[in-house]
């Protein structure tokens, strides 16, 4: 279903978001199945969001700027991407609560849309929510424990590379479409924290995956335990200026 908006000056609908194609479903598994084009995952979010009609708020109650008026029909207004910037953080601790099916559509859709290097798009994204299937999960790595007690945990995975040229391009994609992921789940309230994956072979026997992709990294999912996502004044990180340099080193 998708979701529309009457633009207010040319009374036309403008097409919101996009549901995935037939080609494009393969990146998709729900635990260790192909996902089908069920409903259930294919609806835009009916609220919240970057594209929340005309104005509005996110989920974790982020800023958005209206849309102006005068914008011809399929483009957009400002989006306030820097709010979900700087509420995003490691998320390790989750409410015992679901992420329904459209927001983990539009993670994934997130990740999906990430750039990639040559528009390889050599990734596959397998989605697990079963619980005994997360704490198995868990125990794939020595600092994957939180994935255990999450919502949903998302596995990155790689075919067999071809070679170190383009094992390094598939690792950049693969960073590219976590943190996109972790930015439109930020911007739905929705926290994330990332892991490691030590054991291969049992993650490979946990989600089915064949013995000639590697499973690369884990993005647990869910609504933070301690206090709602929300910007982040001042971030554990290195000062501005040691960091940027201008114009040489």
């Amino acid at each position: 279903m998708l979701r529309d908006v009457r633009h207010p000056r040319y009374k036309t609908e403008i097409q919101l978001f996009r549901p995935f194609s037939k080609e494009h479903d393969i990146a998709f598994h729900a635990g260790n199945q192909i996902s089908d084009n069920s409903s259930a995952v294919r609806r835009h979010p009916a609220q919240g969001g970057l594209f929340n009609g005309n104005l509005g708020l996110g989920a974790c109650g982020l800023r958005r700027t209206p849309v102006p008026t005068g914008l011809a029909p399929g483009s957009f207004g400002s989006m306030e991407t820097w709010d979900a910037i700087t509420a995003r953080r490691n998320v390790r601790a989750y409410q015992d609560r679901p992420i329904s099916g459209t927001d983990l559509h539009r993670i994934l859709e997130a990740g999906r849309r990430a750039p990639s290097a040559s528009n390889r798009q050599r990734w596959d994204f397998v989605v697990s929510t079963d619980r005994s299937q997360l704490q198995a999960l868990s125990s794939v790595w020595q600092g994957a424990g939180h994935v255990a007690s999450s919502a949903a945990t998302i596995t990155l995975v790689l075919p067999g590379p071809a070679d170190d040229r383009a094992r390094l391009l598939d690792q950049y994609d693969l960073g590219q479409a976590t943190v996109l992921m972790m930015l439109a789940a930020a911007d739905l309230g929705i926290g994330s924290g990332h892991a490691a994956i030590g054991d291969q072979a049992a993650c490979r026997r946990i989600l089915g995956i064949p013995d000639n992709y590697d499973p690369v990294y884990l993005l647990a999912l869910g609504y933070p335990a301690d206090r709602p996502l929300g910007p982040i004044e001042r971030p554990k990180r290195r000062p501005f200026n040691e960091v940027v340099h201008n114009g040489h080193w």
